[in-house]
């Protein structure tokens, strides 16, 4: 367990709640991947801005790389978001929630109660180093759940079912397991 998690999930525990986990994200995979499309998009712009080019062609090419110019910075913005948001979060597993306290300005709880997971209300799964606690929603709602600057661990857009995700876990295994374990005991 991480000792300055637990000192920030520990004040939000319910009467009866054991904490069995909890921990904070630390792979940077996606990070990595914002900064790779970020520098490709800036390597377009800049290569569009240097090759010599006709009058008609050299406008256009003008145009194209202020746009591209423009998207760098919104990249790099929507990055620095989505860093601060996890360098600010904070996961649980108790024997009874999944909390997840997480916030851009000032720390907001969000929790999972155990009791509806594995039933159609809440299914858990497993991708890579995230975990995902996510509602039943149609399948095209799936695809579309992305949402530049929006917190990575809470993705309830308002009107939709509920669906959160524990970003950048070293061992995404380990606390897989708890979950599985502490919704066994319930």
């Amino acid at each position: 367990m991480d000792p300055e998690a637990a000192a920030v999930v520990n004040p939000h525990l319910l009467a009866r709640e054991e904490l069995l986990w909890c921990g904070r994200p630390r792979d940077t995979s996606a990070l990595r991947w914002r900064a790779g499309a970020i520098i490709l998009v800036a390597i377009a712009a800049l290569v569009m801005r240097s090759i010599p080019l006709g009058p008609g062609l050299a406008e256009r090419a003008d145009t194209n790389s202020i746009l591209l110019a423009v998207l760098v910075g919104v990249l790099i913005a929507e990055a620095i978001v989505f860093h601060s948001y996890l360098s600010n979060t904070f996961y649980g597993v108790t024997n009874q929630r999944v909390i997840i306290v997480s916030g851009f300005r000032e720390q907001q709880v969000t929790a999972a109660f155990l009791d509806k997971l594995n039933t159609p209300m809440l299914t858990l799964r497993r991708m890579g180093n995230t975990l995902e606690l996510r509602g039943a929603l149609p399948e095209f709602t799936r695809r579309a759940m992305y949402r530049p600057f929006w917190n990575p661990s809470v993705l309830t857009p308002p009107g939709q079912p509920e669906c959160y995700r524990l970003v950048g876990l070293e061992n995404a295994g380990e606390v897989y397991r708890i979950i599985l374990d502490a919704v066994d005991k319930i």
